[in-house]
Formats: structure tokens, sequence, C-alpha cells
């Protein structure tokens, strides 16, 4: 069964309401880095790196029936963004560090950046409200895979 959606077929519905789909419970999961880009904020311009995680299983603090109910994780990706900025350049090294890169090695966070590519992880999801009532997920935290 191929994960790639069905523009066409997305197109060709009418629905009659909007329906939301369940979001992925708050939680701790394990994942694999499956790349980073350089972006930059909307408002400020402020540089970043954004890694998307691939879900791989859902750790114990995770609601299983709540997990069921959002379609489970097959496909299923995460966003975690880290700003490069003076005051935030320690979250970007714990998560290298989280990823399993000796820190003592003296590499450049660019070039550890492209490294953690393929790396387990753990993350920790937590809901965010939008004044309108959304849920989206944010990575809270990264924990190492073990």
């Amino acid at each position: 069964m191929s994960s790639t959606p069905n523009f066409q077929a997305i197109l060709d519905e009418a629905p009659t309401e909007v329906v939301s789909p369940p979001p992925l419970p708050a939680g701790t999961y394990l994942t694999t880095v499956i790349n980073g880009e350089y972006i930059e904020s909307s408002k400020k311009g402020t540089p970043g790196i954004e890694f998307t995680h691939r879900l791989i299983s859902a750790e114990g603090d995770v609601d299983e029936d709540d997990l069921e109910a959002a379609g489970g994780l097959e496909g299923r990706t995460v966003k975690n963004t880290y700003w490069l900025t003076p005051d935030a350049a320690f979250m970007l090294d714990q998560f290298h560090e989280n990823c399993g890169l000796d820190l003592s090695e003296g590499e450049s966070r660019r070039n550890r950046n492209d490294q953690v590519i393929n790396s387990q992880v753990k993350v920790y999801i937590k809901h965010r409200t939008s004044p309108d009532g959304r849920i989206f997920l944010e990575v809270a935290r990264t924990l190492p895979a073990d």
C-alpha cells in the first residue's frame, strides 16, 4: 500500500463540512532523522534548521487508544526546528548529542547537522492550540534513543 496521497482523489471529494483528523497524542516517540533543511522565520528572518523525523514507535507515555484513533504511526513525520542564534545554539548542540554525536570531536554545527541524518533519537511531542482552536504538534525536547 502506497503512503503517497492521491491528490486527484482529494480534489474530487465534495465534503459538506470541515473535519480535522485527530492529532497524534502527546508523549515520547522513537524517530529517525530523515533530513534537515535550512530555513528563515517568516516574521523576523531568523535563520534556523528544520529537521524532519520519521516516527518509528511510541513509548509507554503515549496513550495507545488515542494513537489508534489518530491513525497510527505509519508514514507519519514531525518537524523539529532550531533557531541559529547565540542564545539558542545550545539547544542544537543538545540535539546533536542526543543523536549520538560526540561533541568533543570539534566538528562544526553545520557538519554535525549533516551527520545526524539517519540517526535515531527520541522526541517528546506536545500539543499547542492556535487562537482559532486548531491543535498543532510541537517537539518539546529530544532524548537519546538509548
